[in-house]
């Protein structure tokens, strides 16, 4: 009978565990990849990262047909504005807050291939603004922290992909 509470006391805990695992988890990555990041190239500025081979561990499980740009952003001092120039290859932009959701993206697939040869411009503002008190494309996001990441095709030429990273920017707003 002892053993038997043992037994279940350990299912019992082991069960109640896996989900405290699941709600810390995320945010304790996000945290160290956040110090990481912002350690090597500070907030609110764009990184272009080499292509990626299989040493490259600054992105988590990066696809070596990618390049990639990071901006670890904090907007504790206000708006961020992003601006990146969209070739017309595959091109990704995606928010992600402080417990790894993606809360949003912009890209030049689907329905939004009408972006391909513009150029975008976001104002990334945190969750205690108000949308209406800026033009264009806004973002809100949720956290006051959190990684803005882009993505364009590495297959073939990568002339135009690389020239459209370079050419982008993420710097605080001035108003």
């Amino acid at each position: 009978m002892k053993l038997l509470k043992w037994v279940v006391a350990i299912v019992v805990c082991a069960w109640l565990g896996q989900y405290a695992l699941a709600l810390a988890l995320p945010s304790l990555v996000m945290e160290t990849l956040y110090a990481l990041g912002t350690k090597q190239q500070g907030y609110n500025q764009l990184a272009i990262s080499e292509l990626p081979d299989e040493e490259f561990r600054t992105i988590v499980r990066p696809s070596p047909d990618l390049l990639y740009a990071s901006c670890f952003y904090n907007l504790e001092n206000g708006p961020v504005v992003i601006e990146a120039h969209i070739p017309s290859r595959y091109w990704s932009m995606q928010f992600y807050q402080m417990n790894t959701d993606n809360y949003a993206g912009i890209t030049n697939q689907r329905d939004e291939r009408y972006r391909t040869g513009s150029t975008v411009n976001v104002t990334l503002i945190g969750s205690d603004e108000s949308p209406n008190d800026f033009a264009g494309e806004v973002i809100q996001s949720p956290t006051q922290r959190g990684i803005m990441l882009l993505r364009a095709s590495a297959i073939g030429d990568r002339d135009e992909q690389q020239a459209a990273l370079l050419a982008s920017r993420c710097e605080p707003a001035t108003r």
